[in-house]
């Protein structure tokens, strides 16, 4: 599938700010790690030596940045467990005796094994395309003009996946739709609003066996299936709303949480069309707002509205001493 420039950018940035994680544990025992710390580490199961996963980190970052292919990052993680002394029956040397289960050579176990290189290559290029999709998508500006993801096939399948749920089994990805409490429209749409709970359920290690953790694409292993963004007059002509029913701005004014933390509130505007020119002049002087791009008289001014809540957050936490402003933020 062909990636635009943005993508690159997108997968690049997320790809740096994740950290290293080292680990004996299989893909179970990583699970039981929380999905809040798998999302921004980089890890493989079976992937104990520090080392091999400080290389794989920077083989990932090379790649979502476009400095290498896909075959050259499968080579590379093969060229680094090889000067690592890795063997699927052993492991790598300095890995605790018994910590990590003997491999069949060429299987997904074996770290070495061209699957497992090609599924780790893919799997966490496809991780950071769907975190950078998903910083950029919920920026004030693109929620307010896209509210909206649309759950699609971004890859095709001779025999799609296996997208087995633990009760019951499910066959397809309507189906999973359905398991993560979705509902699916005329034409087999399948759509919710940005921060809606269902794009976590999708990702769920509680509803799904082969979930990674994530609440954006590629949600599991092997599972073709993507998002695209609606626009806000898409969101309406298909009434698209909230878990409870609310309108878009209802719901991002209810700080809906995602793994990454709250969402941001949609900027602030005004519409000062008919109003006259020396009024919005002095408008703009008084309050520093800024004429939106491609929509004249149309004034944002969410900076004034963060310095005021600053201000008051300011002011309450001097007449509170015991006022955390941290209380109840995901860490």
């Amino acid at each position: 599938m062909p990636v635009d420039s943005s993508s690159i950018f997108d997968a690049a940035r997320s790809a740096g700010a994740r950290k290293v994680m080292e680990t004996t544990l299989g893909t179970a025992g990583l699970r039981e790690k929380g999905a809040g710390i798998l999302a921004r580490a980089v890890f493989c199961a079976r992937g104990s030596n520090a080392i091999f996963v400080s290389d794989l980190k920077t083989i990932i970052d090379r790649l979502a940045q476009g400095d290498i292919g896909e075959g050259q990052a499968r080579t590379a993680i093969w060229e680094s467990l090889k000067a690592l002394g890795y063997t699927p029956e052993g492991g790598f040397p300095d890995a605790p005796p018994g910590a990590v289960p003997p491999a069949v050579a060429g299987t997904l176990q074996d770290l070495s094994s061209f699957r497992r290189r090609d599924l780790i290559v893919r799997t966490q290029l496809q991780l950071m395309r769907g975190a950078g999709e998903q910083t950029r998508g919920h920026t004030p500006e693109r929620l307010r003009t896209h509210p909206g993801w649309e759950f699609i096939r971004i890859e095709d399948r001779d025999a799609p996946r296996n997208w087995e749920g633990k009760a019951p089994t499910r066959q397809d990805p309507i189906a999973r739709w359905i398991i993560a409490g979705g509902e699916v429209s005329e034409g087999s749409k399948m759509y919710a609003l940005k921060g809606d709970p269902i794009w976590g359920e999708l990702g769920s290690y509680d509803n799904f066996d082969d979930a990674l953790g994530v609440d954006f694409p590629p949600f599991a292993f092997n599972s073709g299936m993507g998002w695209s963004e609606l626009s806000a007059s898409e969101c309406e002509t298909l009434g698209i709303a909230g878990p409870a029913g609310e309108t878009p701005d209802e719901w991002f004014q209810s700080g809906p949480v995602v793994m990454a933390g709250k969402l941001p509130l949609p900027t602030p505007q005004i519409s000062l069309k008919g109003v006259d020119p020396a009024l919005i002049e002095a408008f703009k002087q008084a309050t520093g707002a800024k004429e939106r791009a491609g929509k004249p008289l149309t004034m944002d001014y969410s900076d004034i509205l963060e310095e005021s809540i600053a201000r008051r957050a300011e002011i309450y936490q001097k007449a509170n001493p015991d006022y955390d402003p941290e209380y109840g933020k995901k860490p």
